[in-house]
This record gives structure tokens, sequence and C-alpha cells, in this order.
């Protein structure tokens, strides 16, 4: 299980931590916002009330008279916010409990206050905000009607205990959903660790979960990953396989020649006789070269082509000139040799002389593995745009043509016929390496050999 500590430093749980602190920047925001609408709301209807109240109690002074207003005031008054003070001409004060107000020279008949006042009194307790209105009557006497605002405010404390409480939900959901999806991610890391350490360890079977489900991008990383793994081991049994075929073809050619120079050696001493074993020893290794040439080709290819540079390369021309080049050698054979070009140009983006061997082991291939008689057609499709090269020879068992592109893999286990087998590994790795894929078919008879570089 995670620790807390591994928890708090992931990622997805700083971005959910991140996001919830954001909504609840926004939420403080507008709740703020929506606080300072209400407290003018609320203003203004206290601004309204004042003013009603204070038309009905000069109404009231009038018709009743002063002795009639001090003891009936109240009656007036139904809010128990409302509180008033009537002075006389001297500011002297009649009846009410608002503080005097001193008002400016010359002073208006009528003049809107904003003050604050203890109400009632209390040490250390803020004053209560209110709003008032002056009016000075006809007689002298001033009358000051004002409302307590505090009273007003607070009636919005459960409307701002319910917005907390929701801002503290939203906080605890966003924690309580980033620690989840945390824990979940931190799981599938320790099972994806475990398994890439398994891996390094030497179990080549090792392989990370995917979910059928989810389809996350930890799920892509994790196929990613296992393709890794595969295409490792593919290298690594591709290696196995190489080193096998190397030991076992250079074996031969090596014994052949150590073979030679101990028999020549043990003859008597000829000028000619050495002659033939040189060039007979030189044939061997520039065969042995050539091998090694084209393993590091094949390796060069894999790596994706180092060193190539890149252009587009008409499938058309280039062929076109691979079937002229080997067309005195399939005549020489026995065989005939056609090429077929597309309408169109068939352009894929390579190299033109890695593009020109790879369709010369191609044909090279058709031409020595079929036997007299035989007719090669090499084909070039606009569409994809494809290579294709096909004969009418004895063809290839099925089990064997998955194999053709191997290194060193030949039908002729015993080694008698020419070649290295490596001619079909190398132009499998070209046609990868300029985004295509060789394949072999059956072509009922013979067979069909099928480089396609169609968008994957």
């Amino acid at each position: 299980m995670p620790r807390i500590d591994r928890l708090l430093k992931a990622t997805s749980f700083r971005v959910a931590a991140l996001q919830t602190c954001l909504f609840l920047g926004v939420f403080a925001i507008a709740a703020g916002a929506g606080l300072v609408v209400l407290r003018r709301a609320e203003v203004r209807a206290a601004r309204a009330e004042i003013e009603q109240a204070e038309d009905d109690l000069s109404r009231h002074i009038l018709v009743r008279g002063l002795s009639g207003f001090e003891t009936g005031w109240r009656g007036l008054v139904e809010d128990a916010g409302i509180e008033i003070r009537l002075e006389d001409a001297a500011g002297r004060a009649i009846t009410g409990r608002l503080p005097h107000v001193a008002l400016p020279a010359p002073a208006p008949r009528k003049l809107a206050l904003d003050f604050r006042m203890d109400r009632p009194p209390a040490p250390g307790r803020p004053k209560d905000r209110f709003l008032a209105t002056n009016h000075i009557e006809p007689d002298g006497m001033r009358l000051t009607v004002g409302e307590d605002l505090t009273v007003r405010q607070r009636q919005d404390n459960p409307l701002l205990l319910v917005v907390a409480s929701i801002a503290a939900l939203i906080a605890a959901l966003g924690t309580g959903a980033g620690a989840m999806v945390g824990y979940r991610m931190l799981r599938r890391l320790d099972h994806m660790t475990q398994a890439i350490e398994a891996y390094a360890a030497g179990d080549r079977g090792a392989r990370v979960t995917v979910s059928s489900r989810s389809g996350t991008d930890l799920d892509d990383l994790a196929r990613t990953l296992n393709q890794m793994m595969e295409r490792e081991n593919r290298l690594v049994e591709g290696l196995r396989q190489v080193s096998w075929a190397i030991a076992h073809d250079l074996r031969r050619p090596l014994a052949h020649h150590n073979q030679e120079i101990s028999t020549v050696l043990q003859q008597p001493a000829s000028l000619e006789r050495y002659r033939a074993a040189l060039e007979s020893a030189s044939k061997r290794i520039d065969d042995v070269l050539q091998t090694f040439q084209a393993l590091l080709h094949i390796a060069e290819l894999e790596a994706g082509a180092p060193g190539l540079e890149l252009a587009a390369v008409d499938l058309n021309s280039v062929a076109s000139r691979m079937v002229q080049a080997y067309t005195p050698m399939a005549e020489a054979g026995g065989r005939t040799l056609m090429f077929l070009p597309a309408e169109t140009p068939a352009v894929i983006m390579g190299e033109q002389r890695a593009v020109g061997r790879m369709i010369a082991n191609i044909v090279d291939n058709a031409l020595i593995h079929t036997p007299s008689q035989t007719a090669v057609e090499v084909r070039v499709e606009a569409k994809g745009p494809r290579l294709v090269v096909c004969d009418n020879g004895l063809g290839v068992p099925e089990t064997a043509r998955r194999r053709l592109f191997e290194r060193f893999f030949r039908l002729d286990a015993s080694r008698t016929t020419p070649g290295s087998g490596l001619g079909l590994a190398l132009a499998a790795a070209t046609a990868q390496a300029f985004g295509g894929r060789l394949s072999a078919e059956d072509a009922a008879p013979g067979l069909r050999i099928i480089a396609d570089f169609a968008p994957r």
C-alpha cells in the first residue's frame, strides 16, 4: 500500500488538490461577490423602510401632537430594528434611543445618515451599524429615524453557513477524490515497476498488466512497455539465432580454408599451388566479409536507417533499372523476367540506393531459387504504393514462408545452394526502415513477395 508521503507527492493527487484549490478560490470570489450584492440590496431595502417609517411618524406628529406621539410612536413601527430620536429646537431629546448626531451648518431639512452605536450597550462588542434619516419638522423639532442594519445582516448567517458547508464539502470531496485517484495510480505504477524490474532481472515473460475496461493513459503506457519488451525479446532471440547461424555458416568456409592451407603446406612447395590456395582463400574471405557487411547493414536499418538521406523515390524508376540489370542473368538461366510499371508514379520516402538493393535482393532470390523456364514478374502498384515480385516456380511451404525473412534462414538446410540467407532479411529491414513491410504469399504455383508501403 502506498505511503502517505508518496501519496502527497503523487502528481495525480497534486493536480486534484490544485484543481480543488482553484475551484474553491473561484467559489470564494463568487460567494464574496454575491455577498456584496446582497448587502447592497439590504441597504436599499433598509433605506426604503426608513423612508416609509419617517413619513408615517411625521404624519403622526401632525395629527396627534407631541403628547400623543410620545406614547404611540412604537405602535407605528412594528419592526424591532427601527429606532428613533425626537429632539426639540434646542437639541434636547424628547423621546427615542438614537444618539444625537451633529448636522452640518446650515442644516438641510432632510439628511440621510450612516453611523454606529451600541444597542444595547455592550463593552467590547462591535457597534451596530444604523442607517437613518434626519428630518427637521416645521416647528423646529428634529426627527431621526434609523434601522439597525446588523439585524438584517445577522439573518444572512444561515445562508453563509450553507455556503461555508458547501465549500468544506467541495474541499473534502476534491481531496478524497485526489487521494483515491492517486492511490490507484500509485498501485498501477508499482505493478509496472515490479514488472519492469522482473524483466530487467531476466524474466523475459514478465509483462505489465493492461486493463481491458478503463483504457486510460496508463494503459497506453503499459501497452507501449509490453511492445518494447516484445521487441526486446525478438531482438534477443534474433541475436541468439544470428550467433548460432554465424557460428554454423562461418565454421564451414573457415574450416575449408584451414584444411586447404594445411594441405598446401604439406605438399611440395610450388608457386602455382600457393597462388591457387591464396586465390581460394581470398574468395572465402570475401564471402565472409560480405556476410558481415550484410549483417551490419541489417542492424543499421533496424536501428532506423541512420545516415541515410531520405527523399522521394519512384518505385517505377528504381524497379525498371533493377529489371534491366537482372535480365541477362535471367536469360542465362532460362528464365523470363517481366516488368509491369504502375500507370502513375509510386512514390515513397526512402534512399534510392537502399531501395534498389531491396528490389535487387528480392529479384535475385527469385532467380536463384527457381528452376529453369520459370517466369518472374516484377509489378509496381501506385495504390499503397507497393512492389510485387511473383514467380510461378515450385513455391515455398507455409511453415517456411513464416521464416523467409529471418537472418540465415535457407530452405536448403545443407547449404549446398549459393547464398548466405541474408538477402530477404536485408530486404525486409530496408522496407521496415522506410515505413513499409515485407510479406510472402503463396502464388499457386510459386511465391509472391510483397513490399507494402501503405500507411498503417
